[in-house]
């Protein structure tokens, strides 16, 4: 066989192989992820809501992804102490952080180490934690008019519980303040449980509570529900009509769940994970654990994920400057 000379590779040449050597390695790593557990950071304490979330979703996750879910709760500086470990992570979709939409007005609040939208890749969304606005049982309230009547009838007789400013059951209340120029104090509690305590004990007179922390009085009839957040009644309540139902639509603050990784997360990693976040929010087991939290699933493609990042970011700060809220303590 006649001896044929290799040519030798132009710069150019070499210039453009080299260059793709790192998407290479990439694309790589993404068709072999995951290859080892996913750890999922909370900005909450276990046994929150968010911890509720991710553990009803886990089995079914591992189930798809192969790997299993490794929940890492770490509560701490209104969730800085998550944020700055997921931003800190490698871009490997092997740590990511499930979190709640109040996230985004933290930099309207306070001063965070982090950018919320831009250091932050959305991935997906597990749904939206429902709330009840309970009243004392004493008070002769049944609807959101109603409340509204009896604080013009009693000015300063309504304090409300507020367990951390930029919080949905802060935001809504103020607005309810303001839109319909009623006197509604806000009176601060570190979460959402001891407040509940003081209003089953009449300290205070209402407040917009996670489902799950007052199903339970409203039934035995220690707390009056009297409305839901969402964009359903809630089974449980059949009977308590939402905000929208009742003409305060516009004055509602949803608390989503989303799932976020660090900025820069591959697009094939993100849209695993979002795809076996969808496949898992449609098993009926799934969705029969997270019924029972009362979170109401709503899942999202990327693409949604990022417009509604943006979107609850540009909404909250809107609204918080408009409010005039500042820091826990400060307002």
């Amino acid at each position: 066989m006649p001896y044929t000379p290799r040519l030798p590779m132009s710069r150019r040449g070499l210039l453009a192989g080299a260059a793709t050597l790192p998407l290479l390695g990439r694309a790589a790593a993404a068709d072999a992820y995951p290859s080892k557990p996913i750890r999922v950071v909370l900005p909450g304490p276990a046994g929150g809501i968010i911890d509720v979330a991710i553990r009803s979703l886990s089995d079914v996750l591992a189930a798809d992804l192969g790997q299993p879910i490794v929940v890492d709760p770490r509560p701490g500086g209104n969730g800085v102490v998550a944020g700055q470990i997921v931003v800190a992570a490698p871009k490997d979709g092997y740590t990511v952080e499930l979190t709640v939409s109040a996230y985004y007005a933290l930099p309207f609040l306070m001063k965070v180490p982090f950018d919320v939208v831009e250091d932050f890749t959305p991935i997906a969304m597990v749904g939206v934690s429902a709330a009840v606005l309970c009243v004392a049982k004493s008070l002769p309230i049944r609807t959101i008019d109603e409340l509204v009547a009896y604080a013009r009838q009693n000015p300063q007789a309504l304090n409300y519980l507020n367990p951390g400013n930029g919080t949905p059951s802060h935001l809504v209340l103020e607005q309810v303040r303001l839109d319909k120029k009623v006197e509604l104090a806000s009176v601060p509690y570190k979460g959402l449980p001891p407040g509940v305590q003081d209003l089953l004990g009449e300290r205070i007179q209402l407040g917009l509570i996670s489902a799950p922390l007052v199903l339970g009085h409203i039934r035995s009839g220690a707390l009056r529900a009297i409305a839901v957040s969402g964009g359903a009644r809630l089974p449980e309540l059949p009977g308590v009509a939402t905000f929208r139902e009742q003409g305060y639509g516009g004055l509602e603050v949803q608390s989503a769940i989303p799932l976020l990784g660090p900025k820069g997360l591959p697009d094939p990693i993100v849209e695993r994970l979002n795809g076996a976040f969808a496949k898992a929010l449609a098993d009926p087991q799934v969705r029969s654990r997270l019924a029972a939290a009362c979170i109401q699933p709503q899942p999202m493609t990327v693409a949604e994920m990022k417009a509604w990042a943006k979107n609850e970011n540009q909404r909250l700060g809107r609204l918080i400057t408009q409010l005039g809220i500042k820091a826990d303590g400060s307002d």
